[in-house]
């Protein structure tokens, strides 16, 4: 039987973490991850608190390297195809590609302009008219301009802790990454502009592939196309969120999402 020609087209996802083991010093964190995150989807790794969640998130930008002793001791991350430890990869150009929001809102002590060209910036770009562009469109993208195109330059420190993190979710797509890594970016935000990140994500992910980590099951739900449950460093479940919420296949996380484990 020949093979299928639709599957042979089919593109390779945007990120795949292969037989992944990952340690700081001697204390192994992730065990034998296998992970594909599919184009222009939202991915949600749910778990609890010490379960890995985090430490995969930023496995896929290696912003683990600032750790010390921290390192993957098997397998690989590739991002477009392409594995990320190879000695070519230029790690400035892979937090281009791969941009990261932070748990706690982290805009510069500069304008709100200023914040958003950033990345751009330091990317070497000079052109008043492509920065201008950028902002607006960055702005735009994260339901921030109309809010203040009027206060551009005005210290990004002023805005509420929900613009804030807006900004900074801004600032990490003015540079058009293909995946954008939100670590639990609502945890300390209040249930409006909770809800108003949350309606972000689905507009984000018809431009940018988003994984997020949570700790609540239930922004998962809302907000992810697929979600992976995490336990102590391994890859218990991975399924579309709708499967995985009303049938999971793995009794720990039936016992997870029903409140019984322990």
């Amino acid at each position: 039987m020949s093979a299928d020609p639709t599957a042979q087209s089919a593109p390779p996802p945007v990120v795949q973490v292969r037989d992944m083991d990952f340690s700081y010093g001697a204390s192994k964190a992730l065990h034998d991850i296998n992970l594909k995150v599919e184009y222009h989807r939202v991915t949600a790794l749910i778990g609890p608190s010490g379960c890995g969640k985090s430490t995969l998130l930023r496995c896929i930008n290696r912003m683990n390297d600032r750790v010390t002793g921290a390192r993957v001791t098997k397998g690989e991350v590739l991002v477009k195809g392409k594995n990320i430890h190879d000695a070519d990869v230029d790690l400035t150009q892979l937090r281009k590609q791969v941009g990261m929001v932070f748990q706690k809102s982290n805009p510069f002590p500069k304008s709100i302009y200023e914040n958003v060209a950033y990345g751009l910036r330091i990317h070497g770009e000079k052109n008043k008219s492509v920065l201008d562009e950028a902002v607006e469109r960055s702005l735009t993208h994260a339901a921030l301009w109309e809010e203040l195109k009027d206060r551009l330059h005005a210290n990004a420190l002023a805005l509420s802790g929900g613009q804030q993190q807006r900004l900074c979710i801004a600032r990490a797509i003015a540079t058009v990454p293909d995946v954008l890594l939100m670590d639990e970016p609502c945890s300390a935000l209040d249930p409006i502009s909770t809800l108003k990140i949350e309606e972000l994500m689905h507009q984000l992910a018809k431009e940018f592939t988003v994984v997020i980590v949570t700790h609540n099951m239930q922004q998962a739900v809302r907000v992810s196309d697929y979600t992976a449950f995490l336990h102590l460093g391994k890859l218990v479940e991975f399924a579309p969120t709708e499967e995985l919420f009303t049938n999971p296949r793995e009794k720990l996380t039936e016992s997870y999402l029903r409140g019984t484990f322990s």
